[in-house]
C-alpha cells in the first residue's frame, strides 16, 4: 500500500523476486567480507524493503510472507539465515528493526 495519496502504488514481489532479494542480501555479505568489513548489519526498520514485510500495516500479502506474525517475519528470518551461511561466524550479524507500534504481539 503506498505511505500516502502522493507516493505511487508499490508492487508485490512474486517469490521469485524474493528469493532473487536474499540472494542478493548474502551475495553482499561475501563482498563485504572479501573488503575486510568487521560487522554486517541487516536494516529492517523504519520502513525500508524488510520492514515492509514486518509491518501488519504494510503487509497485506497472502501467501507465507502475510498474515500472521511468524509469516510476517520469515522475510528477514530467512534473509538472515542465507547471509548467516555465507558470513564467516566469527564476525559479528545485527539486524535492526522497529518494535512498536509494528509489532503489537509482542
Amino acid at each position: 500500500m503506498p505511505f500516502n495519496d502522493q507516493f505511487w502504488n508499490p508492487k508485490e514481489l512474486s517469490l521469485d523476486q524474493i528469493e532473487e532479494i536474499q540472494k542478493a542480501f548474502a551475495d553482499a555479505a561475501i563482498r563485504a567480507d572479501k573488503a575486510g568489513f568487521d560487522v554486517i548489519d541487516i536494516h529492517a526498520a523504519y520502513g525500508y524493503l524488510l520492514n515492509q514485510f514486518l509491518s501488519p500495516l504494510s503487509n497485506k500479502r497472502t501467501d507465507q510472507y502475510g498474515g500472521s506474525f511468524a509469516n510476517r517475519i520469515r522475510m528477514l528470518v530467512e534473509t538472515v539465515r542465507q547471509v548467516r551461511q555465507v558470513w564467516p561466524t566469527e564476525k559479528p550479524l545485527f539486524a535492526v528493526i522497529s518494535r512498536m507500534p509494528l509489532f503489537p504481539e509482542i
